[in-house]
């Protein structure tokens, strides 16, 4: 709900997060954004007409981009890549010689598209993914309606920050990305998360973890201009509020990692960080909210129940 003064990258181990400022050139920004536009348009026409279409033609597993089915696989994103800011932050976060695990186009995508049928199905579900219910060949983008509070740290061996560039001009209202600062301490754990909202201060949440431990911790927005770029720890707990915008948000989501991550004397920050960890970084089981199949489970969502 506040914008957090606090927020510099040098800050990062205690926050597991920062906000770099609009630091990729916003022309470059504008050609990209419609470029996906064009080529990856939101109508009801790129979901399954029905459920029965979905029954007979969809899937509830391999529907994120991946290797071979991403729409950014062989583009050309050295205005972002090699951008020397990008470049120098990377590098104090992670390290020399850090590794892109992944890049891919995150749509944040409001009700207005949505057939009946889905909105019905995901009314409450926390982290509705939209990709299962968008026909294959629209599939190498990732879409998004509404994410609770979740981390992007989902196997015990993974090691990354998440790096997210803004291509749109972000308000509060435009699904702007929310961190709960410091939640990465907890470590590793299990989705739905134990989070509740304190009454006397709005942006304080109280995130207690599977030991019973509870950390306070201040949600932030992040915020502003096209070619902003933010970074978080995999296990600082993030998620987006409902678009209400006719106009997708776009962004641009990185994983990266360090070169060699089992150097535990690094001096990045990065590392400092993961001494902070008190919690475990290790378990095998990450969701309570969805089937053996794979299909969602409807457990409301934290977020969004104190909108």
């Amino acid at each position: 709900m506040i914008n957090n003064q606090n927020n510099k990258i040098d800050n990062f181990p205690d926050i597991g997060y920062a906000n770099l400022g609009s630091i990729i050139d916003k022309k470059e920004c504008g050609k990209l954004r419609n470029l996906i536009n064009i080529n990856r348009p939101i109508n009801t026409n790129i979901f399954y007409k029905n459920k029965k279409d979905f029954t007979d033609n969809g899937r509830w597993h391999k529907y994120a981009p991946g290797a071979g089915h991403n729409f950014l696989e062989d583009m050309n994103l050295s205005f972002i890549e090699k951008n020397d800011k990008f470049v120098k932050a990377a590098n104090k976060v992670l390290g020399k010689d850090y590794v892109i695990l992944k890049r891919s186009v995150i749509r944040s995508v409001s009700k207005t598209y949505l057939p009946v049928w889905v909105q019905k199905y995901i009314q409450d579900v926390g982290r509705p993914n939209l990709n299962p219910f968008i026909k294959d060949i629209y599939q190498d983008v990732q879409y998004f309606y509404c994410t609770d509070y979740h981390q992007d740290k989902t196997r015990a061996n993974s090691n990354f920050v998440t790096f997210y560039v803004y291509l749109d001009d972000v308000d509060r209202n435009y699904s702007a990305l929310r961190i709960l600062s410091g939640s990465h301490k907890a470590g590793m754990d299990v989705y739905p998360h134990n989070l509740r909202r304190s009454k006397i201060k709005k942006n304080i949440w109280y995130y207690t973890d599977k030991s019973g431990h509870t950390l306070k911790c201040p949600e932030v927005d992040i915020t502003g201009k096209s070619g902003l770029v933010s970074c978080f720890h995999g296990l600082t707990l993030h998620g987006t509020p409902l678009n209400n915008s006719r106009d997708p948000r776009i962004s641009i989501r990185y994983l990266l990692s360090p070169k060699d991550s089992r150097n535990a004397f690094s001096s990045s920050l990065f590392s400092k960080a993961n001494k902070l960890v008190y919690g475990s970084q290790n378990i095998k089981i990450h969701r309570y909210d969805v089937k053996k199949d794979g299909s969602y489970l409807s457990i409301g969502s934290a977020l969004d129940s104190y909108e």
